[in-house]
Order: structure tokens, then sequence, then C-alpha cells
């Protein structure tokens, strides 16, 4: 683990000592976790969300220590514009603990908090690993735990990213609404169980993929701000050990303040310590967005298959070639990344539910898991549901032609028309139209207008 350093310097442990790059800024404990854990290749660096939070935590801490008297000004200044730093993205490369780790997220905390310490050691004057100066434990952890720091932030981290999901969502349900004016004088057949139902307009099969986007959207909000009560200030268990009395209540303003967000303190923080309750909610929340677009677009890619073997009553735009052998194949690639995106969702659903029934007694050791499925999978929809708004939404156009075909069937027009003019005149039409009459023309023939206010006047 030696590297990116012409000299070294010796941190000690309870377990021994250890060389470490002289420019490191994480320090022992980082360095056995990164030994104990190369498990995916995936530092958590990549929770950038997360990361900043973690941050943002830790500079509000800072702050409510000196308010308390129980750090000095210049520690907590030197922390906090350490924390801004890291909240800007700056060293990143620092961060090196694999995503897939035991201990509740313990080795993550301390990596944190060894980053903050060497850094504001530099900023102080001093080298790294010089910890009498500014320690990472009795400084910038003071008052604080893992179980509480971790959590919290992963509480922040993801009402921070509801909002974005939430436009993405709003912004891909509007698309369709577009479309769905866009397409609203096309006449197609529904279609139930796969199979051939009554006729409909091309615009509210779009309308209705608007309506229940937003109606997914209406669920993010809510289900985000479940996530507000925060047990910071607990500390291990929820009883609050080497933290101030007034603490919990301290820190929580500071967040507030920093965050803009509804933040407060956990009714029972012993609860708070180990029940996962409202992650799993939100959870459930990302399942549910992710199924409903994975659904939609299953349907952009039945409604586009073809075209000319299949039903071909929309046309995707193309945006790449779907083919090195068939010259002119185009594949639905966006929507099957949608679906791609939905099972992946689905699948970390599973693994937060299992991970959160699997906590002992004060503590859930799974955190860092549910933080990893719960990040990644809020960041992977709100790109999805953007990138298909506008690489394929947007250039969807309609085959009025291939809509008219599936109609022109005089078994499909009777079964259709049947509810709305009664059998008689329906089967009149559909003798017309087996004739060669248009449809239309046939409607008028018969005495009704089009079938488009037939259909929206039944």
């Amino acid at each position: 683990m030696i590297s990116g350093g012409s000299w070294t310097r010796t941190e000690t442990d309870e377990l021994g000592s250890r060389k470490l790059p002289g420019d490191a800024l994480y320090g022992i404990n980082t360095l056995r976790a990164a030994e104990n854990f190369p498990v995916s290749g995936m530092q958590i660096e990549a929770l950038q969300p997360l990361i900043h939070a973690m941050a943002l935590t830790k500079k509000a801490a800072a702050m409510a220590n000196h308010r308390l008297g129980k750090l000095s000004a210049r520690k907590a200044e030197v922390i906090g514009r350490v924390c801004d730093e890291l909240m800007a993205g700056q060293h990143a490369t620092q961060f090196i603990v694999d995503v897939f780790q035991g201990g509740g997220g313990t080795s993550s905390h301390m990596n944190m908090n060894e980053v903050i310490a060497n850094r504001g050691l530099e900023l102080m004057g001093h080298v790294c690993g010089q910890y009498e100066h500014l320690h990472p434990v009795r400084d910038v952890n003071r008052s604080q735990s893992t179980t509480d720091v971790h959590a919290t932030a992963l509480r922040i981290a993801l009402m921070q990213a509801a909002p974005h999901l939430e436009a993405a969502v709003r912004d891909l349900a509007d698309a369709f609404a577009a479309k769905g004016q866009e397409f609203a004088g096309i006449l197609k057949l529904a279609r139930t169980h796969l199979q051939d139902a009554v006729p409909m307009t091309l615009g509210e099969e779009f309308a209705a993929f608007a309506s229940s986007l937003r109606q997914e959207s209406a669920r993010i909000w809510p289900a985000s701000q479940a996530l507000a009560g925060l047990n910071l200030g607990g500390t291990m268990v929820g009883s609050g050990l080497t933290a101030q009395p007034e603490f919990a209540d301290a820190v929580i303003a500071e967040l507030q303040r920093l965050t803009d967000l509804p933040l407060r303190r956990a009714e029972d923080l012993v609860s708070a310590a180990w029940s996962t309750a409202d992650l799993v909610q939100f959870s459930g929340m990302l399942r549910g967005v992710a199924l409903t677009m994975s659904k939609i677009a299953s349907d952009l890619r039945l409604l586009s298959c073809g075209p000319r073997g299949g039903l071909g009553e929309i046309l995707l735009p193309a945006v790449q070639h779907g083919s090195p052998v068939v010259e002119g194949k185009m594949n639905p690639v966006i929507p099957e990344m949608i679906n791609q995106v939905a099972i992946h969702v689905a699948g970390a659903d599973v693994s937060v539910g299992m991970a959160a029934h699997s906590g002992q007694l004060q503590r859930n050791p799974f955190e860092p898991l549910i933080a990893h499925c719960l990040l990644t999978g809020i960041g992977m929809i709100t790109n999805a549901a953007r990138i298909l708004a506008r690489r394929c939404v947007d250039g969807i156009r309609p085959d009025p032609s291939a809509c008219a075909a599936h109609l022109s069937d005089p078994h499909t027009l009777i079964a259709g028309l049947t509810t709305m003019v009664g059998p008689e005149i329906a089967a009149a039409i559909a003798s017309s139209v087996a004739a060669g009459m248009a449809l239309d023309e046939a409607m008028r023939h018969h005495g009704l207008g089009p079938l488009t206010s037939v259909t929206d006047n039944p």
C-alpha cells in the first residue's frame, strides 16, 4: 500500500506500527481497512454524496463543540476549512476504503477523520501524522461515533439528492405529456394481455405515461422527509456517551443552518442507533419509481418493435447502430438501459431489506451496504430519467399508417366499436372498411363523426 510519496512516516495503534506514504492524508486505521477489504474495487470516493455529507457533518460537529467550549477556535476553524475542501471535491483519492466493509461504516468514518486531521495539520504548518496538534479522534471525532455520524451523513446525502431525482422524473413526465398532446389525433388499437382490445389514441397512451410518472414524483418528497430524524449526538448506542448533554441539539442546529434541510433530533436516540425503517421505506420508493419507468420503457420497445415485422406504431430516435451485420438496424438501447437500471434498483431494494433485518441489538453493521445501494440507485435513476427524456422521448415519432392498419381488421373494429355505437352500426362500419372504405369515411357514411370524437364521447 505504500505509494505516491518519496518518504514515509510511521503510525502506531494497538495492533502495532505501520509505514505510510509521508504525504498520505489517510492514516493507519484507513490503511488497515484498505488491506482488510480489497473486495469490489469500488472505493468510497465513488460515493461522493456520502463523502460530502460526512464532511458537512464533521464541520457542524466542530462548530458545535467549539460553541460548547470543547474545541478551540483554531481547531474548529481548521476542521471547517478542510471540510469545505472535501465538499468541493478535493482530496477524493485519499478515500481508499472499499465500499464493502465490516464495522458498520467505521472504516469509512476513520478514513474521513484521518483525512481531516492530516490535511488540517498541513494547514496548521505541521506534517501529516503529528496528531498531538490535531487528533483524528480526540478533536475531529469529539462527541461523535460511527453509529451516529455515518447514519446522519447517509440521510443527509439522500435528502440532498431527492430533489434532483424529483426534478428528473417530473421532466420526464413533461416530455411524455408533450408527446401526448402531439399524438392526440392519432388513432390506434389498444391491447390488454397483449391481445387486441378497443380503439384509443396514441396521445392517450402517452398521456398515461406522464400521469404515472407524476404520481411517482409526488412520492419522492414525503419519503425523503421521513429521513429527517437524526441520531447525531447519541454516539455509540444512543445514550450520548462521551458527548456533552447539549451536543445533540447544538450540532443538529448547525446542520440545519448549513443544509437548509428540516432536520430534527430523533425522538428515541437508542432506537435510531439501530433502526433503518426509514431507509427501507426510501428504498421502496426508489424501487417504485424505477419499475414504473421500466414498464414504460418496455411499452416503448413493444410499440416500436419491427418496424416492418412488429407493431411499429412509433419510431424511436436512432442513437447508434444496432448490428454490425444487419444494415440499418437500430435497437431500442435507451429503453433497454432503463430496464437494466430498474432491475438493478429492484435487486438493491432486496439487499436493503435483508441488511435491515440482519442487524442485531443496538447496531446495524450492514449500513455500508445500505448506503451503497441507495446512493448508487438514486443517482442511476436520476441520470436514467434525464437520458430517457432527452435522448429518446423527445425524438419519438408516430407512424399513423401502422396505427390505422391495426384498426382496419373487421373483427377488431366490431369488438372496439360495439360498446360505443352498438353492434349493428359497428358491424356495418366494419363491412364498409372491409370493402375498401377508409375508417373515418365509413364513420361519416354511417352518420357518425371521426372515430376520435366517438372515443372522446362514448
